[in-house]
């Protein structure tokens, strides 16, 4: 099986560096000229908290997850009907989407690591889950609306008041990737993550010295799937509709081009990957249904040649800046 390299803590490890960009991120709308603009950075938003689950669940405890898209939707879909058929507010029901999301998560990662699975077979588990997760929510048209899609309720956004629904939900979306990129840095630098290393490199010899790999790895995934429930929830009512066209297995394909692109195990790795793919997406929007095929031909080539990520390439520049001002 191919090895994806972590790239090394310098530049792209920066707590200055991650917190930066966020800052840069939060005053980019105000140079933006048109509401495409912002929805475009709004996505790349909800998108940098996607991927930074997908590096807790695989990056960090390697399970090969095939179902984030499955998890978020369900978060999504959860909330919104709840919304819907008992009229509970929607900050409400995601609370509950996400514990729901979260359990589904825990179960197939229990499940997967008690009965041994490798790498492939969870890939192959998962991917199977996502099948089923699509055909249910196609099975049950008469709640879920099907292909059409569900119309999910109007959810009022903190501070809409202040900026108008756009620039607001921008805002709370920003805000949630940056916690999430917070929880990122603290675990990687924790015992917690610690041991996620120590199984990374041998679970057997993780076993031996104490360390119970059943409870981590499936903690792991708990985190990543309880992050994907309120991204996808974040996701289905800033779109206002939930459906199995935007939580298909293209969002899967999207959310691992963007954690290989921008780099394993680097905090700002997520970042730098959605920003790069959502660019790229927008541009080629014009393929149509080759789309995917660009994508999974853009995946083999990310694997082959940027096994490092784009972060590491910062952290070369600046080795080697630091370097020439020395000799």
């Amino acid at each position: 099986m191919w090895k994806l390299k972590r790239p090394g803590s310098r530049l792209s490890s920066s707590p200055v560096v991650l917190l930066i960009v966020f800052v840069i991120l939060a005053i980019i709308p105000s140079l933006l000229k048109n509401p495409y603009q912002l929805r475009v950075l709004t996505i790349i938003a909800i998108f940098i908290a996607f991927t930074y689950a997908a590096n807790i669940i695989f990056g960090e405890s390697r399970q090969l997850f095939l179902c984030m898209s499955a998890i978020s939707g369900i978060a999504a879909y959860t909330s919104a009907i709840l919304s819907i058929e008992l009229g509970l507010n929607p900050w409400l029901t995601i609370l509950i989407g996400i514990a729901f999301s979260t359990a589904v998560g825990s179960l197939l990662s229990y499940v997967s690591v008690s009965r041994g699975l490798g790498v492939i077979f969870v890939a192959i588990v998962t991917l199977a889950f996502t099948l089923i997760f699509e055909n249910t929510i196609l099975g049950l048209r008469s709640i879920t609306m099907g292909e059409t899609g569900l119309v999910v309720p109007t959810l009022w956004w903190p501070l809409e008041g202040l900026f108008g629904r756009r620039l607001a939900s921008y805002y709370v979306i920003l805000a949630y990737s940056a916690i999430v990129a917070l929880i990122y840095f603290m675990l990687i630098h924790s015992k917690f993550g610690m041991a996620l290393k120590a199984i990374r490199s041998d679970n057997v010899s993780a076993e031996v010295i104490g360390i119970d790999v059943t409870k981590h790895q499936v903690m792991a995934v708990a985190l990543g799937s309880s992050i994907l429930g309120m991204g996808g929830s974040l996701y289905a009512y800033y779109q206002g509709m939930a459906s199995p066209g935007v939580f298909s297995p293209l969002m899967d394909i999207t959310i691992f081009l963007m954690l290989i692109l921008g780099g394993f195990g680097a905090p700002i790795g997520p970042i730098v990957g959605a920003v790069f793919i959502i660019l790229i997406q927008e541009l080629t929007r014009g393929l149509g249904q080759l789309t995917m095929t660009f994508f999974g031909g853009l995946l083999v080539v990310l694997i082959l040649i940027f096994r490092e990520g784009i972060a590491s390439i910062f952290d070369k520049v600046a080795t080697y800046v630091y370097y020439s001002k020395r000799s």
